[in-house]
């Protein structure tokens, strides 16, 4: 009876070693599940987008690519055995909100990095929350402001208004050879940004800014024709539109209406389908810069890396959500790639000073927008050569001449 007993006892301990076991992971410690999932304690970092508000457009492209990637990188494992947790929020294009949603994925999430956000004035935001804690933050804005300052923490996936702007004027002397410049621009950060840009370097393409109008984002399609026509009154050879949309649509088809044969000349901000949508006919011939991967097939050598990296993002995001990758998304994909190759290298456990050290060292990273090289000089990664003019025709998008 009493061996027994014994046996009985001895029994109960093994299930309760067993069942400790099973609750803590131990025996080894499973890095990946069934079918390649990573198991082990997720990686969280915190997205801030536009969802909503004006920037919608430029939103919802980068959740798309976001939630995209880090559903395949999951599924192949993660991060040596570590899923990655996006825990994204909606800054409504709206600074303050941004501002808000910043301090508690910082305060309440203990995220490890910060994407965002869309737009120049949320970003702007974003920054100041992630220096003062000490966060890497990679954001999709192109505002040249954005850099100014204190970089420590900050770095960008899209091109500057420098670099866009230099592109444009480019293509405004050497292209259409023509010299007089009407400039329709955004109150907002972005295009107060790059009407800073633009009057600045016009002079060094030989051109002259004979006009500058700004619009507010929000302004009627009524108020939108009158900054129009008082452009016009100065004889521009070309109209520049700096801003997203949907005022530089809206613009397009006044122009259109009110037979305005005049080049129409828009920033990186309008690349995207929805201005195709938004303007209509009025889009046919509209030129603007833009990363490689609108055009790529057509810009690109088949089989090169570059090629080859947006062909499968572009299969994967079809699939995914049966449209076409366009600037935005491209944007959103490059931000948590950066994030999540510097991780790779510097190992999940990684505090945020050793990541952002890491995102620092970045070179040669082939992505949706172009080639990253970074530095502890220049945290926007990519140059000029990572551009070029397209041209709208027959609603598609082609390289301009």
């Amino acid at each position: 009876m009493c061996g027994m007993r014994k046996a009985a006892v001895f029994l109960l301990l093994i299930l309760l070693v067993a069942s400790l076991c099973i609750l803590s992971g131990c025996g080894g410690g499973e890095e990946v599940g069934e079918g390649g999932k990573a198991t082990k304690e997720p990686i969280k970092i915190g997205v801030i987008l536009s969802e909503s508000g004006p920037n919608e457009p430029l939103g919802k492209p980068e959740r798309n690519a976001i939630e995209l990637f880090v559903e395949r990188l999951n599924e192949s494992g993660g991060i040596d055995g570590h899923s990655v947790k996006v825990i994204i929020k909606d800054d409504q294009s709206d600074s303050n909100k941004a501002q808000q949603a910043a301090i508690e994925l910082l305060e309440q999430e203990d995220v490890v990095a910060i994407i965002g956000s869309s737009g120049t004035g949320p970003t702007l935001a974003i920054k100041q929350e992630a220096s003062k804690r000490r966060v890497p933050q990679v954001c999709m804005a192109a505002g040249a402001n954005i850099m100014e300052g204190d970089i420590t923490w900050i770095f960008r996936t899209p091109p500057t208004a420098t670099e866009a702007g230099k592109k444009a004027l480019e293509y405004i002397s050497e292209g259409l050879k023509v010299k007089r410049v009407g400039l329709l621009y955004d109150t907002n950060p972005f295009g107060t940004d790059g009407k800073t840009v633009l009057e600045k370097l016009a002079p060094d393409y030989g051109l002259e800014m004979v006009a500058s109008e700004g619009y507010q984002s929000t302004d009627t399609e009524e108020t939108i024709d009158t900054h129009l026509t008082n452009v016009m009154t100065y004889n521009p050879e070309v109209i520049l539109v700096w801003g997203t949309n949907p005022a530089p649509a809206i613009i397009a088809k006044k122009m259109k209406d009110k037979g305005i044969d005049l080049p129409y000349v828009g920033s990186h901000g309008i690349a995207n389908q929805e201005f195709i949508k938004l303007a209509g006919d009025a889009a046919e011939g509209v030129v603007f810069p833009a990363g490689k991967i609108l055009v790529y097939e057509k810009v690109l050598e088949p089989g090169s890396e570059e090629y080859e990296f947006i062909r499968e993002f572009a299969q994967a995001y079809r699939s995914k959500y049966g449209i076409e990758i366009n600037t935005f998304a491209g944007h959103g994909w490059d931000a948590i790639l950066i994030i999540t190759e510097a991780l790779k290298r510097v190992g999940p456990d990684a505090t945020p000073e050793e990541l952002r050290d890491e995102i620092e060292r970045t070179q040669g990273l082939i992505g949706a927008d172009g080639v990253f090289n970074y530095s502890p000089q220049d945290h926007n990664g990519l140059s000029p050569e990572d551009l070029v003019m397209v041209k709208i025709v027959g609603a598609k998008w082609e390289p301009a001449e």
